[in-house]
């Protein structure tokens, strides 16, 4: 009988313990910490992110050979600066040269010809006066006509290939001017390679200059990326040498035709690329050309309801939040939209009025009382 009562004992006392600790939760027992943000109503961008490249907006790139002619003398070493017009290398002009001495050749032959011509109408005036003394005047103008007039178009045919061939030597002349090699801007010489091998593959410049001050950013944009991208439009640059900085720009450039160096597979259609320029507004000085570099066009703006990103939720294809009210969480459906930094759009389901739980948990349901940090 005392074993039965004990168990009795035992149980009841469970019981009131359980009870009891039910009593102390609800009463004493706070819900989780959470923090809340109002729903905002403010301006968000929809950008594009393109890698890209710290380039010089102005250069000038010098290969060897052009029409068949190599370089035979270069006249600037690296590092030096440079006016707009300035010869730092020439071709190789002996082929223009020896093309010059063959019309020289030929146009003192053309003059001797044409002296020639000139005695032979002097004996033949000559000739003409003796005749004048034998047949008369009518008389030997006669005779001596057909053979004068032969050497009037022999002179006249010998005068004409002369004009031709100093035209001809007046435009190799100037060929001969354009060999030598002038700066198109004002600049610096930033490399020199001399020793270019003509069979490379992959040629270098022999010279190639550019002005270190201006400097573009440069990036390639992809076809869906080419329609969304304009001339003017606002664009952030980042690099990851200087992760803690951000410098401002614009798109200045967008390519009609794609990118040369875009290069397609035998077999495969590559999509285009093309190309893209951004003007920077801010002092890059710390910057050098060819660093990598991250550029954030803002291709849209719009006046949109936002909330913290880290406040959404998802689950089954469904997006939802926790709503603060009366102190408890309340889930809420929504519809989002752009994605902008920290903060993601709301097309539907919150109004400016509504306090997001920003800090949501897994303890959190629907109903759940929370106590605001």
């Amino acid at each position: 009988m005392k074993k039965k009562t004990w168990i009795i004992v035992g149980v009841v006392s469970v019981v009131l313990v359980m009870i009891g600790a039910s009593v102390y939760h609800q009463a004493f027992a706070k819900g989780p910490s959470v923090t809340t943000a109002n729903v905002e109503n403010e301006v968000i961008t929809d950008t594009l992110i393109v890698p890209g490249t710290l380039s010089l907006k102005n250069e000038q790139k010098v290969y060897p050979g052009v029409e068949g002619e190599e370089i035979a003398e270069i006249l600037v070493k690296e590092g030096d600066a440079v006016e707009k017009g300035t010869a730092v290398a020439k071709y190789d002009d002996t082929r223009v040269a020896m093309e010059l001495e063959r019309l020289s050749l030929q146009i003192e032959s053309g003059y001797l010809r044409i002296n020639q011509v000139d005695k032979q109408l002097d004996r033949l005036s000559d000739q003409e006066k003796e005749l004048r003394d034998q047949v008369g005047k009518k008389e030997a103008a006669k005779q001596i006509a057909p053979e004068r007039d032969q050497l009037q178009l022999d002179l006249r045919m010998a005068n004409l290939d002369v004009r031709q061939l100093l035209l001809e030597k007046k435009e190799i002349e100037a060929q001969q001017k354009d060999l030598e090699i002038k700066s198109k801007l004002d600049g610096t010489i930033l490399q020199v390679n001399e020793d270019q091998p003509t069979d490379s593959m992959t040629q270098q410049p022999v010279i190639h200059i550019g002005n270190t001050d201006e400097m573009v950013a440069r990036g390639v944009l992809s076809e869906f990326e080419s329609l969304k991208v304009e001339k003017e439009m606002k664009a952030t640059i980042r690099t990851d040498v200087l992760p803690d900085k951000e410098w401002k720009g614009k798109v200045n450039f967008i390519g009609l035709m794609p990118d040369e160096n875009n290069q397609s597979v035998a077999g495969e259609a590559t999509p285009a690329q093309y190309g893209m320029t951004v003007e920077i507004e801010d002092d890059i000085t710390e910057l050098r050309t060819g660093f990598q570099l991250i550029i954030e066009v803002e291709t849209s703006s719009k006046k949109a309801l936002t909330v913290p990103s880290e406040s959404v939720l998802s689950a089954d294809g469904e997006s939802y939040v926790y709503l603060l009210k009366d102190g408890k969480a309340h889930r809420q459906d929504v519809s989002v939209g752009v994605a902008t930094g920290e903060k993601i759009e709301i097309l539907d389901g919150l109004t400016a009025e509504d306090d997001v739980i920003t800090n949501p948990s897994d303890e959190l349901s629907d109903g759940l009382e929370v106590e605001v940090e």
